[in-house]
C-alpha cells in the first residue's frame, strides 16, 4: 500500500494575515489542504484567493468558539453569551444538540453558497475530538454531504450509525520552537502506509488576528517550517504522494459502523436499517470502484495515532 499525506492548514479565514501564510505555504508545496472559518474577518479575503487556485483543497472548519454565530444568536442560545457571540472555550458548556445542528449546517451553507464545495470537515480547538456529542452531530453531516470528517485521536463511543470517509492517521503536533521542521521531517520518514493528515497553523500575525486569538508567534514559525523546500523534497524523495481530501472519494471503502454510547441528551432513536440516502451512497461507491483505477479497499486496521494536541 502507498503512503499519502494530507498536509492541512486550519483556520483559513480567520485574518488576512493567516490566509496570506496559508496561501504561501501552499504555493510552496508545504500544505496541500485547508479548512476555512467562516464567520471570521477574513473570511471573505480568503474566498478572493481561493478563486484563483481551484486545486486548492478547502474544507470547512466548524468554529464554536471564536466570534459570533452564523445563525442568529437568538435561537441557538445555548452557544452564546448575552453578548451574542460564542462562548470561548469548552469546559462545563452545555451545549444544545439542536443549537449546535443548526449552526453546522448554516456554516456549511456559507461555504455552498459563496460557490465552494467542501471538500472535507473539521473542527476548530479540536471540538470534534473533545465533545462526544459534537463529534456524532458532525459524523452525521459528513455522511449527509457524502464528505469526509478529520479523524478523532480518541475512540469515541457513539451511537450505532455508519460513520464518514476518514483518513487512516491524524498526526496533530505543533512546529513553532527550533525543531519544528526537525520534527515534521521525522513525522514524514516515519509515516505509515495509508493515508495520513498533518495538521498545521502558519500564517502571518496581523491587528485583525492580535484581537482575535492569542495563538501569534507560533503561527509565524509554522509558516517558516511549511514554506521551507525541504519538506516537498523530502515528501518526493520518500515517494509519499501528496494529496488533499478530495482523493479519499475516489477510494472504495466498506461501511464501518461505531458501537452504542451513553449520551447525556436524548437523541432519536436509529433504525436497524440503513436509511435510503446511505443505500444511495454505498451504491455510488460500488459505481465508483468500477471505473476508478484503485480497487483496493481502505486498511481497517486502524494504528495509534500521535497523542501531541496543540495548546
Amino acid at each position: 500500500m502507498s503512503k499519502q499525506v494530507i498536509i492541512n492548514a486550519d483556520d483559513f479565514g480567520l485574518s488576512p494575515g493567516v490566509n496570506l501564510g496559508i496561501i504561501q505555504a501552499y504555493q510552496a508545496g508545504g500544505i496541500t489542504s485547508t479548512s476555512m472559518m467562516v464567520n471570521m474577518p477574513g473570511f471573505d479575503h480568503a474566498l478572493s484567493l481561493a478563486q484563483s487556485l481551484p486545486d486548492l483543497g478547502i474544507g470547512l472548519h466548524f468554529n464554536l468558539t471564536y466570534g459570533r454565530p452564523v445563525t442568529d444568536p437568538a435561537i441557538v442560545p445555548s452557544l452564546v453569551k448575552p453578548d451574542g457571540s460564542f462562548h470561548q472555550g469548552q469546559i462545563g458548556l452545555m451545549r444544545d444538540i439542536a443549537d449546535i445542528a443548526k449552526e453546522l449546517d448554516a456554516q456549511w451553507n456559507v461555504l455552498v453558497q459563496a460557490s465552494l464545495s467542501p471538500t472535507h470537515l473539521d473542527s476548530h480547538q479540536l471540538l470534534h475530538q473533545n465533545d462526544p456529542i459534537i463529534f456524532q452531530i458532525m459524523a452525521e453531516k459528513a455522511v449527509r454531504e457524502n464528505t469526509p470528517l478529520r479523524k478523532s485521536q480518541v475512540q469515541h463511543s457513539s451511537l450505532d450509525i455508519p460513520v464518514p470517509w476518514m483518513t487512516d492517521m491524524i498526526l496533530l503536533d505543533t512546529y513553532g520552537d527550533h525543531k519544528g521542521l526537525q520534527r515534521l521531517l521525522q513525522h514524514l520518514t516515519k509515516l505509515p502506509d495509508g493515508i495520513t493528515e498533518i495538521v498545521c497553523h502558519p500564517g502571518y500575525v496581523d491587528e485583525p488576528l492580535r484581537e482575535i486569538s492569542n495563538w501569534l508567534d507560533i503561527r509565524e514559525h509554522e509558516l517558516a517550517v511549511f514554506v521551507d523546500q525541504e519538506v516537498p523534497r523530502t515528501i518526493q524523495v520518500l515517494g509519499i504522494v501528496p494529496i488533499n481530501y478530495k482523493a479519499l472519494k475516489d477510494i472504495p471503502n466498506e461501511y464501518c459502523e461505531l458501537p452504542p454510547v451513553q449520551m447525556t441528551s436524548p437523541l432519536k432513536p436509529v433504525e436497524k436499517r440503513r436509511p435510503r440516502h446511505l443505500r444511495q451512497r454505498l451504491s455510488k461507491r460500488q459505481r465508483m470502484a468500477k471505473v476508478h483505477r484503485l480497487s483496493k479497499k481502505r486498511r481497517t486496521l486502524r494504528r495509534p495515532s500521535s497523542t501531541r494536541k496543540r495548546v
